[in-house]
């Protein structure tokens, strides 16, 4: 297979990535009419009644925008509920509910509870989206759904549907909270963890939250791998990637006329989130690869240079490659980054005491030191 392209840049320029954080014309009134719309009502979380057949394994749902049932799939830990983290998902070959609890049983634990969600149109949240193309499949046209649709202004914007489903992340995140809130008070918190669509999903969510609601943060952790859909400018100076979120937008882009293309490239710049990083301030585990053609990792670096959070509450966890096959190596530091991300999230540790074993290990390496080893 050949490898990723480099896009010219050595590592430390690759990493050292700063986006054009300049906000679309439409930004600031097209948000503050989807906040108005997305926060009309409470989210509450409740066990799912009617089976959806496209993923039967979902334990509990809570309405969404437009009254869209999200289904999602919730793993209490054995002792006492203290925090959640909710987990959203990739583009690409998504599992279903059930497997995905499997692969993350181990986090419930330490009063952490689990809630697994799937944005509207994906397997599980599909009851109330038929005009939805089907996520989780490539070429499906899900990314660019509503995208291209006509008209000016922010309005023309609410059909697409990745907006959408950042309302879907923002009340999976409230919903976690009012359980939190009803069952434990106010003291318990909220962590958010996404890769790839996900991460791009979790960063505006998050900045959308920020400052927004009682009982600010709402999300308090923040866990990001490899974020897509990032810092446009400098994406349409390169080749268009061959698959992912950017290959299905860049076929469409490249159909259009110059006027539909600058109007399509203004709406992917109001969802863009080196524009929205600025109002992340919580701390921040992110995982970068040095190469990586599906999420470009210059402009993946972006996302996290851009991030407010102070310089000692973020981190960055490097992987050789993204979205490409690696070798042994590679596979093992994305490994490694499962088990930091789950030291990040424990509930009983603040995140800086629980990331200071990582410190030798952010950048490379295949194997954590055992504690004695230090001693």
């Amino acid at each position: 297979m050949i490898e990723p392209s480099d896009y010219g840049l050595s590592a430390p320029e690759t990493l050292a990535r700063v986006g054009d954080p300049t906000r679309a014309r439409d930004h600031k009134v097209f948000w503050t009419q989807w906040w108005q719309a997305v926060t009309s009502a409470r989210p509450t979380l409740a066990e799912r009644r009617e089976v959806d057949r496209s993923d039967p394994s979902a334990t509990h749902e809570f309405e969404s925008l437009r009254h869209v049932r999200i289904g999602c799939r919730l793993i209490r830990p054995g002792d006492a509920l203290k925090a959640i983290v909710v987990i959203t998902h990739g583009y690409d070959v998504v599992p279903s509910l059930e497997e995905q609890a499997r692969q993350h049983a181990s986090l419930a634990s330490g009063g952490l509870g689990v809630l697994l969600v799937r944005v509207r149109g994906y397997p599980g949240s599909r009851l109330d989206t038929p005009q939805v193309p089907e996520g989780g499949r490539s070429g499906t046209g899900w990314i660019t759904c509503g995208l291209d649709a006509p008209g000016e202004g922010p309005t023309a914007i609410n059909p697409w549907v990745v907006p959408q489903a950042v309302a879907d992340v923002v009340n999976a995140c409230r919903a976690a909270r009012n359980l939190l809130i009803d069952e434990v008070g106010t003291e318990a918190h909220v962590g958010l963890m996404g890769e790839s669509l996900g991460a791009t999903l979790s960063v505006v969510a998050t900045a959308l939250l920020n400052g927004r609601l009682p009982h600010d943060p709402v999300v308090e952790r923040l866990v990001l791998g490899l974020p897509t859909m990032s810092d446009w400018p400098w994406r349409q100076t390169q080749p268009t990637p061959t698959s992912g979120t950017g290959a299905e937008i860049g076929r469409v882009l490249d159909r259009a006329t110059e006027a539909d293309r600058q109007m399509m490239l203004d709406r992917l710049r109001v969802m863009d989130p080196v524009v929205h990083a600025s109002h992340v301030r919580c701390p921040v585990l992110c995982k970068l690869a040095l190469r990586d053609d599906v999420a470009p990792a210059p402009a993946a670096a972006a996302v996290f240079n851009a991030l407010a959070s102070d310089t000692g509450r973020k981190w960055r966890f490097i992987v050789p490659c993204g979205h490409f096959d690696g070798g042994i190596a590679n596979a093992r530091r994305h490994a490694l980054f499962d088990r930091c991300a789950a030291d990040f999230l424990h509930a009983g540790v603040h995140p800086c005491d629980s990331m200071r074993r990582w410190d030798g290990i952010f950048m490379a390496g295949e194997r954590l030191a055992d504690p004695a080893e230090n001693a």
